[in-house]
């Protein structure tokens, strides 16, 4: 059903990205790597489960997903590969031994061996079609320079295996999309596919497809996607308070404006802690509630805060691009992505201190 709130996992499950499909399946079977990235909530890990399934099903494909939300080093990263491993239901032919014991239990890690040595190990070891994918990337950002250069070995090493990511566009995710000179993967960068919300169209259509599935009658979709527009996370939500939990109208859009809000204070808060200045990144995200162009932001955060330097601004307002809260338009006007941001009151959170 549509508005399962599971991550999709199956095509017929996935509405309006038959192209985003598309494109990940043909980069993969061209060699190429990929990056989905996009705001929260937009369908990423849907999409990335989607295509490990249809690479699996329609070209031999094996394969696993992982997720690094939490994960902070290469030691965890290895631990929750070889997790995946070994309860998939794939048989894989692995050459290891160095680093690993293969039993009846599966693969077992030897004592005292070296992560970024044995995920090397691993990786060069799988001798089929393999594709790995790994949601919120950007989570291992401490660990990046040994995880790049394992990325970088198995690229040149093992064409047999391919990676999908997502992540927001900060830390290892800004790397790998654009590998400096020094980088493992210079020359090599993956392909990268920014996921959109739906227009106001899709959004009304998939509002009705969902509703049709539970034979549901419903006819306010232009005021549930005025409201949180065309960002599928929210409006399967809604869906699900709606047609599955039969709750009335307004009950389930304040329910999923009330739950969304809760997701995005987290998702907020840890965008900010490694933001030393999270005060002008709070007043910065409630000026821009009212006003988009640099010089009425500037001048709307000086008067909560005083004198702000120039560059400073500058770099918060690109660090919340790169973190999608924030696009920037073509005449450089500033707008924040989500509509459930928007109903944020970041002022009330920086008095209390929320986030620091």
């Amino acid at each position: 059903m549509l508005f399962d709130l599971h991550p999709k996992q199956n095509r017929e499950e996935l509405f309006g990205r038959d192209y985003e499909i598309e494109y990940v399946i043909n980069q993969i079977l061209s060699g190429n790597w990929v990056i989905i990235g996009g705001q929260r909530e937009i369908g990423k890990t849907s999409l990335m489960k989607v295509v490990i399934n249809e690479l699996r099903k329609k070209y031999g494909f094996k394969g696993i997903y992982v997720s690094l939300r939490g994960v902070r080093s290469l030691n965890s990263l290895l631990n929750l590969i070889i997790l995946e491993l070994n309860k998939s239901k794939t048989q894989i032919n692995l050459r290891v031994s160095i680093n690993f014991v293969v039993g009846s239990a599966g693969i077992e890690l030897k004592r005292n061996a070296k992560a970024a040595n044995s995920l090397i190990e691993l990786f060069n070891s799988i001798q089929e079609e393999f594709v790995i994918g790994i949601d919120e990337v950007q989570e291992i950002s401490k660990a990046s320079r040994q995880f790049l250069d394992v990325l970088g070995n198995v690229f040149s090493t093992n064409p047999k295996v391919k990676f999908i990511f997502t992540g927001s566009y900060v830390g290892v995710t800004k790397t790998l999309i654009n590998p400096s000179a020094s980088s493992p993967l210079h020359g090599r960068p993956p392909a990268l596919l920014n996921l959109k919300p739906f227009n106001e169209e899709l959004s009304k259509g998939f509002l009705r497809k969902g509703m049709e599935e539970l034979n549901v009658s419903f006819d306010k979709e232009d005021e549930v996607v005025k409201k949180l527009d065309g960002i599928v996370g929210w409006l399967t939500l809604f869906g699900n308070f709606y047609a599955i939990r039969r709750m009335d109208f307004k009950e389930a859009l304040n329910l999923t404006l009330e739950e969304g809000k809760k997701i995005m204070i987290e998702e907020f808060n840890h965008f900010l802690e490694s933001k030393t200045n999270k005060q002008l990144y709070l007043i910065v995200m409630e000026t821009l509630k009212f006003v988009n162009r640099w010089k009425d932001i500037k001048r709307g955060v000086e008067i909560k805060m005083g004198k702000v330097d120039d560059k400073e601004l500058s770099l918060a307002l690109d660090a919340l691009i790169n973190g999608n809260f924030v696009t920037r338009g073509e005449r450089r006007e500033y707008t924040i992505t989500d509509p459930i941001l928007k109903e944020i009151d970041f002022e009330k959170l920086s008095s209390r201190n929320a986030f620091i």
